[in-house]
């Protein structure tokens, strides 16, 4: 049985947790993972706040007082997986690659998670879930793609400034060269994923001759 979206909020609803000790906060990412879980196998409609509570562990005022509502759960499980995207672009900065490989690896990071099977089922449930529901929609627009291109404009931007990408074109506008490689990146596989038909490839290096012929038209056509 899953729970409605109204006896989803707790008495603490929108309050974040106070991360007083090692115990809470291994009780915290414990949460985030069976959450995480639930809501890849079951998508958001048909999770149940009770029922990763009771696998976690610990009482539901807890995950209450930790994440506020179902809603803020969902929300720190899509900043999670966007931070699992761009750990990649943070760890080939510190290590000074070319802004090549460094969007390359980049590239390779968001297609596995977008392409994942379990991320692809969630999107369809989104999908669905949103047409009743936009505030849903926009919660995982705005914690997940929204996020992930926004900090990708940073990325750009800084190579613009650093001289390692032109200042000219889309070297003025980095939030849309962000949106012009993601789609690039996605497109046609992530459509193609979502009705049925994903990549056929036997593991994701085989997408990279895809990824890297994205990442070189784009650095070619960025300061036009």
């Amino acid at each position: 049985m899953t729970d409605s979206p109204s006896s989803e909020t707790g008495p603490d609803s929108g309050s974040t947790a106070t991360r007083a000790s090692p115990r809470g906060e291994a009780r915290r990412k414990r949460q985030l993972e069976v959450a995480r879980e639930h809501f890849l196998e079951h998508g958001f409609a048909a999770t149940s706040i009770n029922e990763i509570a009771r696998q976690a562990g610990g009482s539901l005022a807890t995950l209450y007082r930790n994440f506020g509502n179902k809603d803020g759960l969902f929300l720190a499980v899509m900043q999670q997986e966007a931070q699992t995207v761009w750990s990649v672009m943070d760890h080939e900065a510190n290590e000074a690659r070319s802004v090549e490989e460094a969007l390359e690896d980049f590239g390779m990071a968001m297609l596995a998670l977008a392409l994942a099977p379990e991320l692809i089922r969630l999107f369809r449930g989104l999908a669905f879930e949103s047409g009743r529901n936009p505030e849903l929609g926009k919660l995982f627009l705005d914690n997940g793609p929204k996020l992930t291109r926004q900090r990708l404009a940073g990325y750009l931007s800084r190579q613009v400034a650093q001289g390692h990408l032109p200042s000219t074109g889309l070297g003025q506008e980095p939030l849309a060269a962000a949106n012009l490689l993601t789609g690039m990146l996605l497109n046609p596989l992530h459509v193609d994923a979502l009705l049925g038909c994903p990549p056929d490839t036997a593991s994701s290096e085989q997408l990279r001759p895809h990824v890297r012929r994205c990442v070189r038209v784009f650095i070619a056509g960025f300061g036009a």
